[in-house]
């Protein structure tokens, strides 16, 4: 069993560049989140190069992760659209996928010795950190969008599938950029010490739905990183239209420079964008120039895709246990929060072994000890499967033969 943040692959046909892409989103995640637990403060500066190129790099990571989460479950889901909403297995997996990453992400927050300590010394439960919406539940709402926007495409069944994806994305992007502006306005007031705490928003709900937007937890808003995953859905629509025109070289070559070209003007375009607005009066403030580190990001994703199109025709990469990290991406994203973070048992390796304490040597040397070891688990993952599908089965309501 295949167990991925996204849906497995299916054979047909086999594009190696998405799992490619899936490989190295994980391995990028791993390195950035050990390298980033160990490295002390004092090499975080500008004034070391190498810090800058690593921190750079790093950035990309979450885009590339939700894009191509978009790109495979479209790539998937459309693969029939002859077929009805509700007929389409696809549906039926992805909304399943769904609750499972939104439950994994919550599950894994859990701090079950800090529940023990506050019962042994009775003081008060604080479940604030059990709120916190982080990338598995951002990664389940970006798939339900995606399902969702299917729905009415097929609902309205006029035109292509991408149309749908590029407009959705858009206007969730557009949502980000008004609320980057709330944020900005909010750090400003509590640097110039009018306020204390931030307004969070939606204003009055619960903490539990404002880390879903912007709140105390929501380091992974999907108000921000949906639209990663939207707009990769449009990628997915038009590898699938065009997946017989995948390996030629024109087609990654035209990812490649678009990318290109979406870095280069997506920061004058909104900034105009912007000044068109002001000028007939629809805000006094710049809105959309906030999504132009999101719209570069994106962009250098769709190159890094073109790139990887263009390795897979003329390389046609083997590397089966490579191609096997991007199709395990789940399991090794639970395992490392447990390991690193303490996740569900409240015992890891930070703070306990490290705390950003270690010079750019030993914390190079944790990254690459930890890839080593989550490649391993990777090639004997099969065991591990038969155990998480027996935990899966303790929750189900289906009788056991």
């Amino acid at each position: 069993m295949e167990q991925t943040l996204e849906l497995p692959m299916e054979s047909r046909p086999r594009l190696k560049f998405i799992d490619m892409a899936r490989s190295i989103a994980i391995l990028m995640m791993l390195e950035g989140h050990f390298t980033g637990a160990a490295l002390s403060s004092e090499y975080r500066s500008d004034s070391f190069l190498l810090y800058n190129i690593w921190h750079n790099i790093h950035g990309l990571t979450s885009p590339l992760f939700f894009t191509v989460t978009g790109v495979i479950f479209v790539y998937l889901l459309s693969s029939n659209n002859s077929i009805s909403y509700f007929k389409n297995i696809r549906v039926k997996k992805g909304f399943k996928r769904v609750f499972q990453l939104i439950f994994w992400g919550y599950f894994i927050q859990l701090n079950i010795w800090s529940i023990v300590q506050s019962i042994y010394y009775q003081s008060e439960f604080h479940f604030d950190w059990l709120y916190a919406f982080h990338v598995l539940q951002s990664i389940g709402v970006g798939i339900f969008f995606l399902l969702a926007i299917y729905g009415i495409y097929k609902w309205i069944n006029k035109g292509y599938l991408y149309w749908y994806y590029l407009v959705a994305g858009i206007i969730i992007f557009t949502f980000y950029g008004m609320m980057k502006s709330h944020i900005n306005e909010q750090e400003k007031l509590i640097t110039d010490g009018i306020i204390n705490i931030p307004k969070y928003i939606p204003s009055g709900f619960p903490k539990f739905i404002q880390n879903m937007f912007y709140g105390q937890y929501s380091d992974f808003s999907f108000i921000r990183y949906s639209g990663y995953t939207i707009l990769g859905g449009m990628l997915g629509s038009i590898i699938r239209i065009n997946e017989d025109k995948a390996k030629k070289w024109w087609f990654g070559t035209s990812f490649i420079v678009a990318g290109i070209l979406l870095g280069i003007f997506a920061q004058p375009i909104f900034r105009n964008l912007d000044s068109f607005i002001e000028y007939i009066g629809l805000t006094n403030q710049s809105t959309f120039e906030f999504n132009n580190t999101a719209f570069a990001r994106f962009g250098q994703v769709v190159s890094v895709l073109g790139i990887l199109m263009l390795i897979d025709k003329f390389w046609n990469v083997q590397a089966k246990l490579f191609l096997k990290i991007g199709q395990n991406t789940l399991p090794i994203y639970i395992v490392h929060v447990i390991i690193l973070y303490g996740g569900i048992f409240g015992f890891g390796l930070k703070p306990y072994a490290f705390d950003m304490n270690l010079n750019p040597y030993v914390s190079f040397l944790v990254s690459v000890t930890f890839i080593l070891f989550f490649t391993i688990m990777v090639k004997y993952i099969e065991p591990l499967e038969r155990l998480y599908s027996n935990f899966i089965n303790l929750f189900s309501f289906k009788k056991q033969k």
